[in-house]
């Protein structure tokens, strides 16, 4: 492997990544080259094979322009990491100057990437998206010298004081409030997940917010992002893989280091072996072992803060959290407003992270974070020595691999989707959960600048947060309640995390977390907005409650489309029946008899023909303005009790027993229709008599 270079500047290379017809993606320009001596295309390290395709994303070429966070172990050090941040456009051959013979399509896809020594993400992005969009307006590819005169001229910037540079260059571009707005209260499931160092997948298309969101949760960690991401890429695998660097050499060196080490520290003894336990030995012992670079800065921070305690009181957030504290060892049966709870998550904010050895390392010794990842590094995620990780992908086989992804959160529908029951129950967020995010939300959707739902606002509050979790799992007077209002399963699987018991180890002093207010910040008397508040979070999150809003949403549908249609047939039934009819032009009808009946224009009495088959009375049937005639008794089938029929005039409607029929629908539209029935309780006609009505092509009603 190639010696480090000596002089390592922040940004370390400006590349250009193109996507050819035939050969896939690959480096087309690298300043300065990617393998020393060589001319910078086509050509990548074998520890960055697969560099090109992180850099040019899946379905990439559905989208004009799109960014993409990634992470790279160094090729130099086992235990640092390379940041990445490509900024991807898609142009029409149209707008090239100078058309090349392999640009064979009708568009053009290439991205502007950048790899650096230091995870300011965002910081580059707002630059380098300017650097590509100047690239591409040339309409010439050749023309690199922008690309190098950009390398300098960031490297500049960033070199001018490194060690003064502002902690908000790392939060540059992490949007906050659009993750709080769009995920509301999973923001702290999300928070939560982190910190129980699970297998998350994270998947969406395109990548830029899928990067921000994973990013973003991680800045949440007081820290982390400063002083706790140098090993976010870094493992040593079980077996050779192409897509990781080979240690090899260096990892034997290590062991022999070690072993004389031991040989000499062997004379010590058992003091020897006393002395390895304490924080400050292991930070002298192993200072010159670069992975050990976080341990030792956290030892080194609680010897100055030791230090500092010597010489001045600890610094407390309020005068009263102290006191407050005392009487709070039952908890959580008091009467309190959201501003007395709103103040004890205030004090909490305003410690120094660096005080309780900030931060918790989630992404260390075999726990990664990808914010993203490439199909062809599926197989280091099987590796054994991979512990956990959280990654983001574009390609749909990461989804369908289930065994891959303990949680699976799908960036676009804003959903975590559990596999394991236990991890289900563990990122159940609790009452006061509930209670905290309500009151985040609630500042997040009117902000003030610089002040309550603002960026750092948001920061603020996720780092009093975390702290009052660090205060309730280390503190021996935390009851059972106070682990409840954490959700004690999240309690019990946080505290068996590798990163817990890494900082339980460099932890403070315990006289640190007596000053400070106990339990959860939001702890009191339940209240109907809490139960609103937590029917809400189990309806949206619980199995159970998906099936039913499920089933409620497929009810809604089945009944909504029954209610149309009922509606639709009432109404086209009433406007039938209060249609008035054109008399003008109505002509002369004819009866069942041949005889003709002629309909007066504008008469208020109408004519019908009906005959009745097998009725023995004619003077019965005897009602104003109908003929009726009378079927001989041989013709008829049937012998009828009764039948009862009410006379109507109204809009062309036959109503005989329960059966109403429109007459002349078909052959004379224009013709009246006229209504005619036997009065009700007359002799001979019964109500309950079935009959069957046949419509005569005249207009008759034929009753067998």
């Amino acid at each position: 492997m190639a010696s480090e270079p000596e002089n390592k500047p922040p940004i370390l290379h400006i590349l250009v990544v193109g996507f050819h017809h035939k050969l896939g993606c690959q480096v087309e320009f690298s300043h300065p080259p990617l393998i020393s001596g060589s001319t910078g295309r086509h050509e990548c390290p074998s520890g960055w094979k697969y560099l090109p395709t992180l850099a040019l994303p899946d379905g990439s070429h559905n989208f004009a322009e799109d960014t993409v966070f990634f992470n790279l172990p160094s090729l130099y050090e086992p235990a640092a990491s390379i940041y990445g941040v490509s900024c991807y456009r898609q142009i029409p051959v149209e707008k090239l100057k100078i058309r090349t013979a392999d640009v064979t399509r009708s568009t053009v896809q290439k991205s502007v990437c950048i790899l650096a020594r230091l995870p300011i993400y965002g910081y580059i992005e707002v630059k380098l998206a300017l650097i590509a969009d100047a690239f591409f307006d040339q309409g010439d590819f050749s023309c690199t010298e922008l690309l190098v005169k950009a390398y300098q001229q960031l490297n500049a910037c960033l070199q001018d004081d490194e060690s003064r540079r502002p902690l908000r260059h790392f939060h540059v571009g992490l949007s906050l409030r659009e993750i709080v707005l769009h995920w509301r209260h999973k923001s702290l499931m999300l928070f939560k997940l982190l910190l129980l160092q699970r297998r998350v997948v994270c998947f969406g298309s395109p990548v830029r917010q899928m990067c921000v969101l994973i990013l973003g949760m991680a800045s949440l960690v007081p820290r982390l992002l400063e002083k706790g991401f140098q090993e976010v890429a870094c493992v040593r695998t079980s077996r050779p893989l192409s897509p990781m660097p080979d240690f090899t050499d260096s990892l034997q060196r290590e062991a022999l280091a070690e072993a004389e080490l031991e040989a000499v520290g062997s004379v010590g003894g058992a003091g020897h072996e006393e002395q390895k336990l304490t924080p400050e030995s292991a930070t002298a012992t192993e200072g010159e072992a670069e992975e050990l670079a976080l341990v030792s800065s956290a030892a080194s921070a609680g010897e100055e803060q030791a230090s500092s305690d010597d010489t001045s009181p600890r610094s407390t957030p309020n005068s009263q959290s102290q006191d407050s504290s005392n009487g709070r060892n039952s908890s959580l049966t008091r009467e309190a407003s959201v501003d007395t709870l709103a103040s004890n998550l205030a004090a909490l904010c305003a410690v120094n992270p660096d005080e309780y050895r900030a931060p918790v390392s989630i992404f260390a010794s075999g726990n990664l974070c990808l914010p993203y990842l490439s199909l062809p590094y599926m197989d280091l995620l099987s590796d054994p020595m991979v512990l956990s990780y959280v990654i983001g992908t574009s390609n749909v086989l990461f989804q369908q691999k289930r065994q891959l992804a303990d949680v699976l959160v799908d960036i676009e529908a804003a959903n975590l989707d559990a596999h394991d029951p236990e991890v289900r129950r563990q990122l159940v967020l609790s009452t006061e959960d509930l209670r905290y995010m309500d009151y985040i939300m609630k500042h997040v959707q009117s902000p003030k600048e610089d002040a309550e739902g603002s960026e750092y606002w948001i920061r603020e509050q996720f780092q009093g947060y975390i702290l009052a979790l660090l205060r309730t799992a280390v503190a021996p007077d935390a009851t059972p309640k106070d682990n409840d209002h954490f959700n004690a399963h999240f309690m019990g699987a946080f505290k068996r995390t590798q990163c817990f018991q890494e900082w339980y180890d460099v932890r403070p002093e315990p006289e640190f977390f007596e000053a400070l207010p106990a339990g959860h910040p939001f702890a009191g008397t339940l209240s109907v907005a809490d139960m609103k508040l937590k029917l809400a979070q189990t309806m949206q999150n619980s199995e159970s409650g998906r099936k039913i809003n499920q089933a409620v949403n497929t009810t809604s549908r089945a009944v909504g489309g029954a209610i149309s249609q009922a509606k639709g047939a009432f109404s086209t039934w009433w406007s039938s029946i209060t249609t008035a009819p054109a008399n003008a032009n109505a002509g002369p009808t004819t009866a069942a008899n041949g005889q003709e009946v002629d309909a007066s224009e504008g008469a208020a009495a109408q004519e019908i023909s009906v005959t009745f088959q097998n009725h023995k009375d004619v003077e019965d049937l005897d009602v104003a303005g109908v003929s009726i005639h009378l079927a001989g008794q041989d013709e008829a089938h049937e012998s009828y009790d009764s039948l009862n029929a009410i006379s109507e005039q109204q809009q062309g409607i036959v109503e005989i027993g329960r059966e109403a029929e429109l007459l002349d629908k078909a052959n004379q539209p224009e013709e009246p229709k006229i209504s005619a029935a036997t009065q009700a309780g007359r002799p001979g006609c019964g109500g309950d008599v079935a009959t069957s009505a046949v419509e005569r092509s005249s207009g008759d009603v034929f009753i067998v």
